[in-house]
């Protein structure tokens, strides 16, 4: 059952039950919204997903196994509520989870009622904190070509590139770090420019407060630019962000300036003895469509 933004809307109440079958309700016009127009038809399916050969169907049994984002719970719960026995809630990030809620009796039951997929450990660390027993690891992977001979960081043309979207506040540090470095935010870029920019870029900054296993260092890694990674979130699991002590810093670095743009000297100074640390990133990268897809295997046939 293939769910768009405008049924979405409707939360709890996107569902009716009727015999032994879950019903799609019918999405109505809100009337008074100007941008009607760029809500996607009720009957379309997301492009990026035609890969996939989803099916759209608006009645379905209710013993189907459905998959709910962990952005959804509202759906979730309303699922369990018409008696499905086979809601599984897939936990792709923990912070974009509607955390302010998350004390309500309503979303600590949901967590202890559902299968919990979880794409990262520290989604899974965090679903078991809440009273979770049924845990399952289905990671993700990077649908990315490695660059087959990566330039040596010290010929790349850029020192710096970074998120500005995970770096709103960040003002001061773009000041200090420009003294020194060149620096390159990746906006308003095609997916190939910013392929070719990690790939003549020297330090991937993330500023990021990582809620999952972000896509972006793995990125760079791939493209043999140095991934330096805020430590929040996922960053703090080992099997998550597998990088060296020294690819980390605290977030109280990113509010001390002056004390970053040292931290990047050092990087840089001392970048060829991360080859080998890179390498090993890679490795792990390049084998997690094939862990993603024992996960898969293993999944289904527990179910």
């Amino acid at each position: 059952m293939y769910i768009n933004d405008l049924e979405l809307a409707h939360g709890e109440h996107a569902f009716a039950c009727v015999d032994d079958q879950i019903v799609m309700r019918k999405p109505k016009m809100p009337k008074r919204w100007k941008f009607w127009k760029e809500f996607p038809k009720e009957t379309e399916i997301d492009a990026r997903l035609s890969q996939f050969q989803v099916p759209r169907v608006e009645v379905i049994a209710k013993e189907t196994h459905f998959v709910v984002p962990e952005v959804w719970p509202e759906l979730a719960f309303a699922l369990l509520q018409h008696g499905c026995p086979n809601v599984h809630f897939w936990w792709l990030s923990v912070d974009n989870f509607p955390l302010t809620s998350l004390k309500q009796l309503l979303h600590q039951k949901l967590i202890r009622s559902c299968s919990n997929l979880c794409q990262s450990e520290y989604a899974a660390d965090f679903a078991r904190k809440n009273g979770a027993t049924d845990v399952t690891m289905l990671t993700d992977f990077i649908d990315l070509d490695e660059i087959a001979a990566p330039i040596p960081t010290e010929d790349r043309t850029y020192d710096i590139c970074y998120l500005p979207n995970k770096a709103r506040g960040a003002d001061e540090i773009w000041s200090e770090l420009e003294q020194d470095f060149n620096l390159v935010p990746l906006q308003n870029m095609s997916r190939a420019e910013i392929v070719s920019t990690l790939a003549d870029c020297k330090i991937f900054l993330d500023c990021g407060f990582h809620p999952g296993k972000d896509r972006v260092p793995r990125e760079a890694a791939l493209c043999g630019c140095l991934p330096l990674v805020r430590r929040e979130g996922a960053a703090r699991f080992e099997n998550d962000v597998p990088l060296p002590d020294s690819l980390f810093a605290p977030t109280e670095l990113f509010l001390e300036p002056q004390r970053l743009r040292s931290k990047i000297h050092d990087v840089l100074e001392s970048s060829a003895k991360f080859d080998g640390v890179l390498e090993q990133y890679r490795t792990v990268i390049r084998g997690e469509r094939e862990v993603f897809e024992e996960e898969l295997r293993a999944l289904i046939a527990r179910v």
